[in-house]
């Protein structure tokens, strides 16, 4: 296998996914294919710049700067149904009355969610999304490859995946003894980049990049946990003050999960990395 062939399945795979999730967009009801849509951007986003070597600099730079603007419509949407889906569920450990005060201050989620839906469907509706899809076709359908994409893929993407190690190994040994919350977030980032990464390699590399790949999941899995309490919280500190005394004593219930569940998060953080820094999984870097 030819480095040419694993730019031409990367992109085949993100075009056929967003293609498979395209009519749900437009219909405004589904909200799995708005998470599978915007997963797709981020690994085609990831691919690229990982085979970054072996891909025209003009047509990569293009294609990830419109699949941001494409991910950050579609995120608009999806970090708001899974903040709304997270606090519902928790909100079902409370005493009843104050579960139904908190499910009260969780319906302001509705609007929110309702205006980021109609701006994702003015986006997919754009000239703007009409030249990135005709772009990604076009571009799957002959891969805009530099002549350096004839290279072995065993040879060459042990190489492109070595960055992304660093790039995390970095992250983490950067960390202070309480590191903040960006600093963990940082950590989430360059983890889902080896894990991408990682996963790119692994129809080439096999176990020993699928091994890898899941170890880099665990800790992003970990950390976006933590993420997710992080936001949540802010989001209910933000909204109590708006609220009825008995829905900001329920929120403040909530909050205190919230930031039970991030501590949990941080306490499960060294024993993940320790798992993911094992140099078996790595020799074939």
């Amino acid at each position: 296998m030819r480095v040419s062939d694993v730019v031409r399945t990367a992109l085949a795979s993100a075009v056929t996914r967003i293609d498979a999730n395209e009519p749900s967009l437009w219909s405004e009801r589904d909200p799995e294919a708005v998470h599978q849509a915007r997963v797709a951007t981020r690994r085609l986003r990831s691919d690229l710049r990982m085979l970054h070597d072996y891909i025209d600099a003009r047509v990569a730079l293009h294609l990830r700067g419109e699949l941001r603007w494409l991910g950050a419509e579609l995120g608009a949407v999806r970090d708001l149904e899974v903040l709304r889906a997270r606090l519902t569920l928790h909100a079902a450990l409370l005493p009843d009355a104050d579960a139904d005060a908190a499910r009260a201050a969780i319906h302001r989620f509705d609007a929110n969610i309702t205006a980021a839906r109609a701006d994702l469907l003015v986006a997919v509706r754009s000239s703007r999304y009409a030249q990135l899809h005709r772009a990604l076709h076009d571009a799957a359908i002959k891969p805009p490859v530099t002549a350096a994409a004839d290279a072995f893929a065993a040879t060459a993407l042990p190489a492109a995946v070595r960055p992304a190690w660093r790039g995390l190994r970095r992250a983490v040994a950067d960390l202070p003894v309480v590191p903040s919350d960006a600093a963990l977030h940082e950590v989430r980032i360059r983890a889902k980049r080896l894990r991408y990464a990682s996963e790119l390699a692994a129809p080439v590399v096999g176990r020993r990049a699928r091994d890898l790949a899941a170890a880099a999941a665990r800790v992003q899995d970990v950390l976006g946990e933590h993420q997710d309490a992080v936001v949540a919280d802010a989001w209910l500190a933000k909204t109590a003050p708006e609220c009825t005394p008995a829905e900001a004593y329920a929120l403040g219930m909530l909050a205190e999960l919230e930031r039970g569940l991030a501590l949990k998060a941080r306490v499960a953080l060294p024993a993940a990395w320790h798992t993911a820094r094992a140099r078996r999984l790595r020799d074939w870097l």
